[in-house]
């Protein structure tokens, strides 16, 4: 009954695609710590797109994604005649679910093509955030090595699982499917240390199919 007298109908709409973020922290002074962190993904999900008339529409939906970062060093040499050498990597895996909730926009602009734009808050929630760092060394042969795994959600976490991210997008459908670019900035501290704030810019890029 939410959509009576508006002719409206659901249509469901599934999408996947491609995610860069970057990610900034600063102090409460303002200032940048550090350079921001740059990680890539995918993310996958779906919704209903209720159509408020000929050219609008509401999209509520859920979909999760999926954040990496890696970092690998190298070093090594001959010290006084003993080869040293050693590695050590780090590893970031992330996974959150997403609550969209966006308003769009279409028109058509050929035949059976068309322009739309959508817009709107996404809530979002951290399910899982994993850091791994491992470490090897070799002196004269001889090889050592070990590794340590963090959970930033957990009870001594240094991140906060929940935000609310705002945003939008624009892209060219063709039939029923529909190509689409789209970018969001965190609204809410994600950070849980004293004294820090962190942000970030979520850059998408994907495909959208309705059935």
């Amino acid at each position: 009954m939410l959509f009576a007298g508006s002719q409206a109908y659901a249509q469901v709409v599934v999408g996947a695609g491609y995610l860069h973020v970057i990610e900034n922290t600063k102090g409460n002074d303002g200032k940048a710590i550090g350079d921001p962190d740059h990680m890539n993904g995918f993310y996958l999900g779906g919704g209903y797109n209720f159509h408020l008339g000929e050219h609008f529409g509401f999209t509520p939906g859920l979909y999760f994604h999926m954040l990496f970062q890696g970092k690998n060093m190298t070093d090594g040499g001959n010290f006084g005649g003993i080869m040293v050498s050693g590695a050590a990597s780090y590893h970031y895996t992330e996974v959150a679910l997403n609550i969209p909730l966006n308003f769009n926009f279409k028109t058509s602009i050929g035949d059976n093509v068309n322009f739309f734009a959508y817009a709107g808050p996404t809530i979002q929630y951290g399910v899982m955030a994993r850091s791994t760092a491992t470490a090897a060394f070799s002196i004269a042969g001889i090889h050592r090595s070990g590794g340590e795994s963090y959970n930033h959600y957990g009870k001594d976490g240094d991140g906060n699982p929940f935000n609310i991210l705002l945003g939008g997008g624009v892209g060219i459908g063709v039939g029923d499917i529909k190509f689409n670019v789209g970018y969001e900035h965190s609204l809410l501290n994600i950070s849980k240390v004293e004294g820090q704030k962190m942000g970030r810019h979520y850059i998408k890029a994907g495909v959208i199919f309705s059935f």
